[in-house]
């Protein structure tokens, strides 16, 4: 049986930090994460139980998934997240069903699409046969050492609420190919990376960049934003905060640094449209698709 983690509660008539706790274990024995980084998202405004699916077997919760709200292109829809089953009820079809019924859920509430990242490149072909098709790529620039001409950029580090200012702020050069996470979301995101020893960087007050460092000794800048654009000179002062680091940029698909020590495009999320209504991604002038997912949650 599948439903939402709503109609869950309604069923089993658990409390709602019960069911907090049944999904606090599970996502343990999937991601093998601690308890208090799955406290950060069970316990935060991202967390709703009406956008939570589950699966389950004889009573038992075998499965879940959660709905994000994300905007596209002027659309609505839901980022799905932390896709899992428990070990014990694999191989019974629950991964599917629970993302048939998102996208059912989500188009019964007038949203647009739903989309993701895959954990993996295998995974890419397990969701296009539920309908999802490739359509987020970015470039991956590492290490960008160029001449050092530096502009003087003003970086430094910000607390919560001044990402979700910055983040919120509509000046930001965003492209309306982005996909862009509602204020819900902020907090989490940004209390997510933090537990990864990162955070968040202000640049002359105007742009921003979050950033993870999950193998200690790189960084990796989910998502970079400037009013006036990214420039070489940016992404060299912004390598220069960690000395000695390397550092690994997220970048939209048609961004190119010839001073970057590696460039690679690559697929990085897939979606699913309501049906009819949607093309399945934006092309860039050169033929190369350009939709940019920018924050993902991995």
């Amino acid at each position: 049986m599948v439903l939402t983690g709503l109609d869950y509660l309604r069923k089993s008539r658990i409390s709602p930090d019960e069911f907090k706790k049944q999904l606090s274990v599970l996502w343990q024995t999937v991601f093998g994460d601690e308890p208090d980084y799955i406290s950060l998202f069970l316990e935060s405004s991202a967390f709703r139980t009406e956008d939570t699916v589950v699966a389950l077997d004889d009573g038992r919760l075998a499965a879940m998934l959660f709905l994000l709200p994300v905007s596209l292109a002027g659309m609505r829809g839901r980022y799905i997240y932390a896709v899992a089953t428990h070990p014990c009820f694999r191989g019974r079809g629950y991964g599917g069903s629970m993302l048939d019924f998102a996208q059912c859920l989500v188009e019964g509430r007038g949203e647009d699409f739903t989309c993701l990242h895959p954990a993996s490149g295998s995974l890419y072909g397990f969701y296009q046969k539920f309908g999802f098709e490739t359509a987020f790529y970015l470039n991956e620039v590492r290490n960008v050492q160029g001449h050092r001409d530096f502009w003087g950029y003003k970086i430094m580090k910000i607390p919560e609420g001044k990402f979700r200012s910055l983040y919120l702020d509509s000046s930001l050069k965003r492209r309306e190919n982005f996909l862009c996470w509602k204020e819900e979301a902020l907090s989490f995101i940004y209390r997510e990376a933090r537990a990864q020893n990162g955070g968040a960087l202000s640049i002359d007050g105007m742009g921003f960049c979050l950033y993870t460092r999950p193998e200690g000794e790189t960084v990796l800048v989910k998502e970079l934003a400037f009013p006036l654009g990214i420039t070489q000179g940016l992404l060299e002062e912004l390598a220069a905060f960690w000395p000695g680091k390397e550092v690994v940029f997220r970048l939209p698909a048609d961004f190119e640094e010839k001073n970057a020590k590696k460039t690679v495009l690559q697929p990085f999320g897939m979606i699913k449209y309501r049906k009819g209504q949607f093309p399945s991604s934006s092309v860039g002038t050169d033929g190369r698709p350009s939709a940019f997912m920018g924050i993902a949650l991995d």
